[in-house]
């Protein structure tokens, strides 16, 4: 029997894998979750790639303020009902400076509550990988990014040094 799998299959598939890879190799991941499309079909694949067992992550939100009371009630309720350690974070200082993209612009509020809260998050944790979901067609400099993504310490990507990643081997180091 000839058996293939259809394009979103395919992608499914490779997302479980690189999960499961993802888990094996690196000694204390997390995924992001952020309540949104993008991380919740996150959440359902690490869910699928690790059934029937549970999800060997936590999930982490950065919380900035500014999602709706409903989407921290939903947050919550998924974190309970798939039994998943959820951890929340968030830039308390400049949350109280009243950090808000029309006084600051977009680009520095989200530097504040967005990229600083996370990299001190995965520092105090002590996460040494992250899953995320960015789509490709979202920023065109995301299309040349490989499956591991590696940060600089202030958490900019450059292009230059991501490593190489051959077929289905994986440069964890």
């Amino acid at each position: 029997m000839d058996y293939q799998l259809n394009s979103l299959e395919a992608l499914e598939a490779e997302a479980i894998f690189i999960f499961r890879e993802a888990a094996s190799e690196f000694r204390h991941p997390v995924m992001l979750y952020s309540v949104g499309k993008d991380s919740s079909v996150l959440l359902h694949l690490a869910r699928k790639a690790f059934l029937p067992g549970p999800i060997p992550f936590p999930l982490m939100h950065i919380d900035t303020g500014y999602k709706f009371p409903e989407m921290i009630a939903f947050r919550d309720r998924i974190a309970e009902k798939f039994q998943v350690r959820l951890i929340v974070e968030s830039n308390d200082e400049w949350i109280n400076k009243g950090c808000h993209p029309a006084k600051l612009g977009a680009d520095e509020c989200c530097r504040h509550l967005k990229t600083e809260a996370l990299l001190k998050a995965l520092e105090k944790h002590g996460f040494d990988a992250a899953f995320g979901g960015a789509r490709r067609e979202e920023e065109k400099s995301r299309a040349k990014e490989r499956i591991f993504s590696v940060r600089e310490k202030l958490g900019r990507w450059d292009p230059r040094e991501q490593r190489p990643a051959i077929g289905n081997l994986f440069n964890t180091e």
